[in-house]
């Protein structure tokens, strides 16, 4: 028991930063991902595939627009 537990602090303690959990959202978003670097890969209908772009990040959010004009925002869980 002791070992598990020491192991589950182990293993909290071992995630790094980056492993943070990002979710996006814009009008007609069919994926989007973020990795609180420079860019997030926005998917909108309408387009047969997404693209990467450029992001503001400010804290936990981060924002942006596609190439067409829309507005997208990703927030940090």
């Amino acid at each position: 028991m002791k070992i598990a537990v020491a192991l589950a602090f182990f293993a909290i303690g071992c995630i790094p930063a980056s492993a943070a959990v990002w979710t996006c959202s814009a009008p007609g978003l069919i994926s989007g991902s973020y990795d609180g670097g420079d860019s997030a890969y926005i998917h909108l209908t309408g387009f047969p595939n997404g693209n990467n772009y450029p992001v503001a990040k400010k804290g936990s959010r981060a924002t942006g627009t596609t190439k067409n004009g829309t507005s997208f925002v990703c927030t940090q869980r």
